[in-house]
């Protein structure tokens, strides 16, 4: 049987960035994610051209290997980086990833270089299908480092792979299609500050329309500390409704992308830019008329502003110092995350410190925990709702509870991977007969049985 698919892309330059560096392209058969680098030598050149030279693939390639298609395709896109380098020497370090599928009605063919990635998501398990070329993956591969400490390690984002004009040996490969599958690319925006259980559940969510969505306004909760991008297939039997590819993030144009003016996150990214320090202004000549002064008055004048000067320094030392200070606490503010507990025993996420200053609080909630009757977690803005509920010390083994009041604050994603591994041990659900829902002791909650009421 021939398969169709479905498709959705959507790009957010995030919170932090002054301009979107990622192109994505989706299509009928075909899907890409290139992530530029190089920040002032255009990134968002090399990744638009990156796109450019492969979004002619997107047709059914019958019985042609899909696999040198793409790789095809690819080379001639690093051929034009070069020649753009070589124009336009200032754009020297310019580069990027890619992520790519092409798809035939039965198979993928995949061509990966970079840390941008593919999932693949069958039967609600998310599987990572490429591998980052990365220093700490190299370091993983080794068995140097933990997978669990890739993420705080200093040199995470060190690439060992990119199109950057030089010749460049891609990952290739291929994988059967089945109806049902979803397919996520997306760039480090997504994957790096939001954990790989909360994109599981995200992308199972409603349409791939809505699924996409959610994962972008997930990373920009989380901070938005890069631009994020998500290019998103939906393998169907029946075929999908007709519309445009969708071409996203610097493909984009001069089209202006939203800047969330009002989330807390926006204002939280903007204490950690470098202040901009405003020079004093110069003085006044004097006037005229202390020219008409006697010889003792024009003595006295250079000490007098000699003296003024001083004061004026000391002044803006002392400012500065004070409101470095207050910045200081802001950003710590607006960036600790700590995991409490509230008068339910409802486990949540508050972004602050656990203190108060004249009766006022320091910190608030920032996330509810969420867990449904399948073990998942999700960390919403919003109270639970739906299939999810609070996640509870109750929902814990005995064993596991003494474990929340250990979870270490700092960076959100750090929070959210503590409070992942605890949920990992969440007991299951309580299994109540359908002929028996009022007799309690059916449960298996029973006496020397442990279960989560549901």
């Amino acid at each position: 049987m021939t398969l169709k698919l479905n498709f959705f892309a959507k790009s957010d330059r995030g919170l932090i960035r002054g301009n979107n560096e990622d192109s994505g392209y989706a299509g009928s058969h075909l899907l890409i994610l290139a992530d530029g680098m190089g920040g002032h030598a255009a990134g968002e050149v090399a990744s638009q051209l990156m796109v450019n030279h492969l979004e002619i693939l997107d047709q059914d390639p019958g019985k042609e290997d899909t696999e040198t298609l793409l790789a095809a395709a690819a080379d001639d896109a690093n051929e034009a980086i070069s020649e753009h380098v070589t124009a336009h020497p200032e754009t020297e370090g310019m580069g990027t990833t890619l992520s790519t599928m092409l798809f035939n009605g039965t198979t993928f063919g995949v061509c990966h270089v970079g840390d941008s990635r593919a999932y693949l998501l069958r039967d609600g398990k998310l599987e990572q299908i490429t591998k980052d070329d990365t220093y700490v993956q190299s370091l993983v591969d080794k068995g140097e480092l933990a997978a669990e400490d890739v993420s705080s390690h200093p040199q995470k984002s060190l690439i060992l792979k990119a199109y950057t004009g030089r010749a460049v040996e891609p990952t290739l490969f291929t994988f059967e299609a089945k109806a049902g599958d979803r397919i996520l690319l997306c760039s480090d925006g997504l994957s790096d500050p939001v954990t790989a259980s909360t994109i599981e559940t995200a992308l199972g969510q409603g349409s791939i329309e809505q699924a996409g969505s959610t994962l972008v306004d997930l990373a920009i909760r989380s901070g938005g500390p890069d631009n994020v991008t998500v290019v998103i297939g939906e393998v169907t039997e029946e075929k999908p409704a007709t519309h445009e590819p969708f071409r996203v993030g610097a493909l984009a144009g001069s089209v202006e992308e939203p800047t969330h003016p009002d989330s807390s996150a926006s204002r939280a990214a903007k204490l950690t830019r470098k202040p901009q320090v405003i020079p004093p202004a110069v003085m006044a000549d004097e006037d005229n008329a202390a020219k008409d002064s006697d010889e003792e008055e024009a003595e006295d004048e250079p000490s007098r502003r000699k003296i003024g000067w001083k004061v004026l320094i000391a002044l803006i030392i002392i400012l500065a110092l004070v409101i470095g200070a207050g910045l200081w606490v802001k950003n710590f503010l607006s960036n600790n995350y700590y995991a409490e507990t509230n008068d339910a025993q409802e486990i949540t996420i508050l972004k602050g410190a656990d203190y108060s200053v004249f009766g006022k609080d320091l910190s608030s909630t920032h996330q509810y925990v969420c867990i449904n009757d399948k073990n998942s977690l999700l960390f919403s803005a919003q109270k639970c709702k739906g299939d999810f509920t609070p996640l509870k010390v109750s929902d814990l083994p005995e064993s596991e509870r003494g474990a929340v009041n250990h979870i270490s604050a700092g960076d959100l994603s750090k929070v959210q991977d503590q409070i992942n591994d605890l949920g990992e041990k969440a007991l299951k659900p309580c299994i109540t007969a359908p002929s028996q829902k009022d007799n309690k002791d059916t449960k298996e909650n029973k006496p020397g049985v442990t279960c989560r009421e549901v």
